[in-house]
């Protein structure tokens, strides 16, 4: 679908022109680097630059739970995540929350080991967390005004 936007942006309104889902998911599977931003308690926003694997529709990321973004997350899971290119831009809304490694699909490990050159390994420490989606957007910059689109996760 598309988003919902002023009139004065020019964005298409029309279904033609919108982009297909693998569009979004091979830049946020391609991504090396990622920004999520978490929520404080006191509701200010916290962005950080991080690494993570989006792995069958979701974001998985590991961190201590000494760190602001585990301490937000805990607080309200409510987030965001961004790609790396923002001239192909892909905004994820959704939920973290912390998964068991018993819980992990398979292949993650073996993901992560590819992409960053190590496996994911409980007895490092630390948790891994896992980013539902709700909401995405896509803003290709070079087809701004006619692909904007829209994926609702229910």
């Amino acid at each position: 679908m598309r988003p919902v936007v002023p009139a004065g942006y020019r964005f298409s309104t029309s279904p033609k022109g919108m982009l297909d889902w693998s569009w979004a998911r091979e830049r946020l599977t391609g991504s090396h680097n990622y920004v999520i931003v978490t929520v404080r308690p006191d509701g200010r926003p916290h962005a950080m630059g991080m690494h993570g694997l989006w792995f069958e529709d979701a974001y998985y990321f590991g961190t201590d739970s000494a760190t602001r973004k585990a301490k937000n997350l805990a607080a309200n899971p409510h987030c965001v995540l961004i790609n790396e290119r923002l001239d192909e831009l892909v905004i994820v809304e959704g939920m973290g929350e912390r998964v068991d490694h018993s819980e992990l699909p398979e292949g993650l490990s073996d993901a992560s080991k590819s992409k960053y050159g190590w496996p994911l390994d409980p007895r490092k420490g630390g948790h891994v967390y896992k980013l539902v989606p709700r909401i995405i957007f896509a803003f290709p910059e070079k087809q701004i005004a006619t692909a904007v689109t829209k994926w609702v996760f229910e």
